[in-house]
């Protein structure tokens, strides 16, 4: 479990995976994913089994102890890509996307010790790709429906200065 500011990262477990299938098919979270297909209960429940063989870690966002989103990195070999939502559209322009990530990125570079890390994000969802760029990430490759973008430990180092004055 991580905490910092009012946000906490709770592991994701077997009692939350409905949740986060209803809020993964609600159309407001499903357009901005690369897959946009409607995800099953038996599809969830066979993801979440799988987990237990990966490094991937994903987590649910609470506010205050209550579920406002998912986030998540996905290891493959040396690459780490990371992803997160909020459901709670009430905390999407705000601070709050700052501090989820703040306590996050910190967790990867500082207690994993990720060197880089990478996430996709739709061509359709500027919100996002604004974001991203705040954050530090520099595109790195743009395919049909997606751009790729890269954060290193140094270009994180220099925007999470930036951050931390702003949510102090």
């Amino acid at each position: 479990m991580l905490k910092g500011f009012d946000i906490t990262l709770k592991p994701l477990e077997k009692k939350d995976i409905e949740m986060v299938r209803e809020w993964r098919n609600s159309e407001k979270i499903k357009r901005y994913a690369l897959n946009q297909n409607h995800i099953s209960k038996e599809q969830q429940e066979a993801w979440f089994a799988s987990l237990a063989q990966k490094e991937d870690e994903y987590f649910v966002i609470e506010q205050s102890e209550t579920p406002i989103g998912l986030i998540w990195f996905n290891k493959r070999d040396e690459v780490v890509e990371t992803g997160f939502y909020i459901y709670d559209e009430s905390k999407q322009n705000s601070l709050t996307p700052y501090k989820i990530v703040t306590l996050f990125h910190d967790y990867l570079f500082n207690t994993k010790e990720f060197k880089k890390l990478t996430c996709k994000v739709m061509h359709d969802n500027p919100r996002a790709v604004r974001f991203n760029l705040s954050l530090g990430y520099k595109e790195s490759a743009s395919h049909d429906e997606y751009k790729s973008y890269a954060l290193s430990y140094e270009d994180y180092k220099k925007a999470d200065a930036k951050i931390s004055k702003l949510l102090k």
